[in-house]
C-alpha cells in the first residue's frame, strides 16, 4: 500500500475516525511519549484534535517525556515549556490530558556510566544510551500505571531502512498497532504510521488547538538544526528536515551539526557543551585511556580508566562553570566517586 497523502482531506478525518475508535474501544491506559519533535508533535495535535470532538473522554492520555540529562539544552527549554502550556490549556479546556517528566534512574544516567563506571561514549555499533536514558524510564512508568496499556508512538514507515525493519518485525494484525519489544502488557500504535513528511506539517500548520504546540517555533528549530540559517530555509527544507531532538553529548553521529548550528545561530553557551563533546570523540578509543581488560575478563579494550573518569569529570566540571547550564547534579558526582571506590 502507498503512502497517505494529506492533500487528500480524507486523511486527517480519517486518522481523527480511527483514533477516536481505538480510544473508545477499551479502557486500557494511554500514554504518549513526547520528544516535542515534529511526529511526537503532530500525533499529539491529532489526539487533542480527536478528543475535543468527543462528547465522553473516558480515559485520561498521558504525555510522557523523558529528561534524560543531556538534551540539548535549547530543545529541553522548548520542550518543557510546550508541555507546562499544554497542562494549563488541557485543564482550562477540561480535556482529560496529563504530563508527566520521567528521569532515568541515578546509575542509568549518562554521566553515571561514562564517568562512573567508565563506559565508552556510544557508538553507532554499541548504542547502549537509548534504552538506558529513554526507553527504560517511560517503560518503567508506563508499567506501573497499568499491568497493559497502550503507548502511542510518533513513528512512519518510510524513515530509514533499519526503522521499517524493526517495524516489519514487531507488526499485528492492525496495521497502526505493534508488539513492544521485550514488554508483553504494552502494545504501540501509531496512527500517523503511513504519514509522509509533508503530512506531518500538514497537520502542524493546521489553525487548531491545542495552541501550545508553537509550529512556528518548531520550524525555526528544525531550520536552524538542519541549515544553521532560520532566515533562509525554504519550504521543501521543512518538509524534508531531518535534524533531530537528542542529546549534546551524541557520539552515535560522527559530527554533531545540530549543537553546532545552534551555535553558528547565536547559541554561545552551547560552546563549552559542544567542545566537550567533540573532546569525548577523541579519546575514546585511545588505549591511553582504558583498561586493557573488559570487564567480563576477556583481553580488548575496556572501561576508561580511573585517571581517565576523573579528568572527563574535571573537563565536564570546567564546561560547567563556563556555561549557564547545569551539566552534573551533585548526586552524580557522589555515585560517580563511589563507584570510583568499587573499580579501585
Amino acid at each position: 500500500m502507498g503512502y497517505y497523502k494529506i492533500s487528500d482531506s480524507a486523511l486527517l478525518n480519517n486518522t481523527i475516525e480511527n483514533i477516536q475508535r481505538e480510544y473508545l474501544s477499551n479502557n486500557l491506559p494511554w500514554s504518549l511519549a513526547f520528544s516535542g519533535g515534529k511526529d511526537s508533535s503532530a500525533l499529539l495535535k491529532l489526539v487533542y484534535l480527536a478528543l475535543e470532538e468527543l462528547n465522553e473522554k473516558t480515559k485520561p492520555v498521558n504525555i510522557i517525556y523523558c529528561d534524560t540529562g543531556v538534551e540539548i539544552p535549547t530543545i529541553r527549554s522548548f520542550v518543557i515549556k510546550t508541555l507546562d502550556s499544554l497542562l494549563r490549556e488541557a485543564v482550562g479546556n477540561n480535556m482529560p490530558l496529563r504530563t508527566q517528566i520521567v528521569y532515568p534512574a541515578l546509575q542509568d544516567r549518562y554521566f553515571s556510566k561514562v564517568i562512573g563506571r567508565g563506559y565508552p561514549p556510544p557508538t553507532f555499533k554499541f548504542r547502549w544510551c537509548t534504552d538506558v536514558l529513554l526507553i527504560k524510564p517511560i517503560k518503567s512508568v508506563i508499567n506501573n500505571i497499568n499491568e497493559r496499556s497502550i503507548v502511542l508512538l510518533g513513528i512512519r514507515k518510510g524513515e530509514s531502512i533499519e526503522r521499517d525493519r524493526v517495524l516489519s518485525r514487531y507488526k499485528t494484525n492492525h496495521e497502526c498497532y505493534f508488539q513492544q519489544a521485550n514488554n508483553r502488557n504494552a502494545i504501540i500504535y501509531s496512527p500517523i504510521i503511513k504519514y509522509q513528511a509533508s503530512d506531518i506539517w500538514s497537520v502542524l500548520k493546521k489553525d487548531s488547538m491545542p495552541e501550545s504546540i508553537d509550529t512556528e517555533k518548531l520550524q525555526i528549530l528544525y531550520s536552524i538544526l538542519n541549515s544553521g540559517d532560520s532566515n533562509d530555509f525554504s519550504a521543501s527544507d521543512i518538509l524534508n528536515a531531518k535534524g533531530r531532538f537528542g542529546c549534546w553529548t551524541c557520539t552515535v553521529v560522527r559530527r554533531d551539526r545540530a549543537v553546532e548550528n545552534l551555535i553558528r545561530d547565536g547559541e554561545e553557551s552551547l560552546i563549552p557543551l559542544f567542545e566537550f563533546r567533540n573532546w569525548l570523540v577523541v579519546i575514546r578509543d585511545n588505549p591511553s585511556y582504558r583498561l586493557k581488560t573488559r570487564r567480563n575478563g576477556n583481553r580488548g579494550l575496556g572501561p576508561f580508566t580511573i585517571e581517565a573518569r576523573e579528568e572527563i569529570l574535571d573537563r565536564l566540571l570546567e564546561a560547567q562553570s563556563k556555561t549557564k547550564y547545569d551539566l552534573i547534579s551533585t548526586k552524580e558526582i557522589e555515585y560517580i566517586k563511589n563507584q570510583w571506590l568499587v573499580d579501585s
